[in-house]
């Protein structure tokens, strides 16, 4: 290239740089292959959702809405990308939810527990849940509070509030 006397892209420290521009992963350019195992940047885990970030302008946002819509209808290599994604993101808030349960309880999550204790645990949830699908056979919760309750809150924001799935 005609810049390669002006800006000299093999001194440049591309980690540092897409640090500073807070990027949460690196594009997919041909340029960067062959430096990728040189670059000091670590991507955003799968706990963020880059998927999930909005744009602020809303036009641009319905737009990035029916783009990642249709790639997800058309099922190709980036759909399962995306998929698998949003797996490993919700697993790991899932992780972070029963990590909390257990300190609340006053347990160490970190300790190892028997089989009489991790029998006593799924009692206590399949006692849970059998509580709450009670109370949403008699009427005293709704389909979404039964969700919110069982789930937690990060069923709601991908679409599952109408509670179709719910066996009655």
């Amino acid at each position: 290239h005609q810049c390669a006397f002006i800006f000299r892209f093999k001194s440049l420290d591309l980690g540092h740089l897409a640090t500073s521009f807070c990027l949460l992963r690196l594009p997919k350019m041909p340029e960067l292959k062959p430096h990728l195992t040189k670059i000091n940047f670590t991507p955003a885990g799968p706990e963020v959702d880059i998927y999930g970030i909005r744009f602020k302008d809303k036009v641009r946002e319905k737009a990035r809405q029916k783009r990642l819509a249709a790639e997800l209808a058309a099922g190709g290599k980036n759909a399962k990308q995306i998929k698998a994604e949003q797996r490993a993101a919700e697993k790991i808030r899932w992780q972070k939810q029963k990590r909390a349960d257990a300190i609340a309880k006053g347990r160490k999550p970190d300790k190892k527990r028997g089989r009489q204790q991790q029998i006593f645990d799924e009692w206590d949830d399949l006692a849970k849940e059998e509580r709450l699908h009670k109370k949403l056979r008699n009427g005293k919760i709704s389909k979404v509070e039964y969700k919110k309750l069982m789930y937690g809150d990060g069923k709601e924001d991908e679409g599952v509030v109408d509670g179709s799935d719910v066996e009655e």
